[in-house]
């Protein structure tokens, strides 16, 4: 499976890229006098009708990103099966594919179910009822993301695969983010951005840095490599 490594990796630094850019076709029509993410469900509506396709490829392009996440994780399941990890895999395996289908889900309804709610609301009463939709499978799938980096990573700790660093910092991303999810810290919906969206930024500048590690072979020589 070692020669499967490096696409591994690239399809992780692609994954993990595109949930970065996803947004700069909607933040970059952004007017100066709103907020982002939008207030309330007036601002909603008004950023997605400004928005326009640029609203779809957002979304369409963090469901690609999802593909790629699951082609990397599946490869890391099939590894662990292989290497005897039979529970720390299906433990990955279940984590991952609870984060990554809840967020599918979240991801259809927030860019195409929404919009067209907008189009033909007849109040925001329907569009708010979309927008929390969206959001009650958006939260736990953020949750479970982060359960999936903190199993992930735990073999990484045994240089069961790549680096041992990657598994350290992995584990300090999840924990620190359950613990914020728990306590509240990160917001209902992950939307203290301060806290939520931050750890939700380091959690895809993990998955890019295990890509581009990943792209140089499955382990290293070093203590912490």
């Amino acid at each position: 499976m070692d020669k499967h490594i490096k696409i591994v990796g690239a399809a992780l630094v692609a994954g993990g890229l595109l949930m970065f850019i996803r947004m700069a076709p909607v933040i970059a029509i952004v007017p100066d006098d709103m907020a982002f993410p939008p207030a309330n469900t007036e601002e909603l509506v008004r950023l997605a009708g400004l928005a326009g396709w640029r609203w779809q490829l957002s979304h369409s392009m963090a469901l690609v990103a999802v593909c790629f996440f699951v082609t990397a994780y599946g490869w890391h399941v099939k590894y662990l099966l292989q290497q005897g990890r039979k529970r720390i895999a299906f433990a990955v395996a279940l984590a991952a594919s609870l984060a990554f289908g809840l967020l599918s889900i979240a991801l259809v309804i927030d860019g195409f179910v929404v919009p067209t709610t907008i189009s033909n609301y007849v109040s925001l009463e329907d569009v708010a009822g979309s927008h929390e939709l969206a959001l009650r499978f958006f939260t736990p799938a953020m949750f479970f993301l982060f359960v999936s980096i903190g199993v992930l990573s735990s073999p990484m700790l045994h240089r069961t695969f790549h680096a041992r660093w990657l598994g350290v910092i992995g584990q300090i991303i999840a924990v620190v983010a359950v613990t914020a999810y728990l306590t509240g810290v990160a917001g209902p919906n992950w939307s203290n951005m301060q806290i939520g969206g931050s750890l939700m930024l380091a959690a895809f500048i993990w998955h890019i840095l295990l890509g581009a590690r990943a792209m140089r072979g499955l382990r290293g020589s070093g203590r912490w490599s």
